[in-house]
């Protein structure tokens, strides 16, 4: 029951990070000046990921943490600590969730830009 209670919080307060930095980011001045929204849902998507993809702990069968939080405990504070598995596990995750996003970017972009881009072709 903690366990799952524990997930639940962590996975709410990664909504709610996301959420307030998706404001902060559309907030800002250089955002209006014509980065495109679309980059900005990518690297809210990444900061949400990287809050909420699991990683075994050592020592403890099928029990998960968030992965950054095993890898910094495993390699700040353990003395014999192993934090390749954790390590490994985000980057594949975070470059799963990049490439998605950027497959995304291209595949779902606007008719309206398409066609815009065809007519300025010589």
């Amino acid at each position: 029951m903690l366990y799952a209670t524990a997930w639940m919080v962590i996975g709410a307060s990664a909504v709610i990070g996301a959420y307030c930095l998706n404001l902060l980011i559309k907030g800002t001045r250089r955002s209006r000046a014509g980065s495109p929204r679309k980059l900005r849902y990518i690297f809210v998507a990444l900061v949400f990921f990287f809050f909420l993809i699991p990683a075994p702990l050592p020592n403890y069968p099928e029990v998960f943490a968030p992965a950054f939080v095993v890898f910094v405990f495993e390699f700040l504070f353990q003395s014999n600590g192993s934090p390749n598995e954790s390590r490994n596990i985000l980057i594949v995750g975070l470059a799963a969730v990049t490439l998605i996003g950027l497959f995304s970017l291209f595949a779902f972009r606007s008719k309206r830009k398409l066609h815009a881009d065809a007519e300025n072709l010589p």
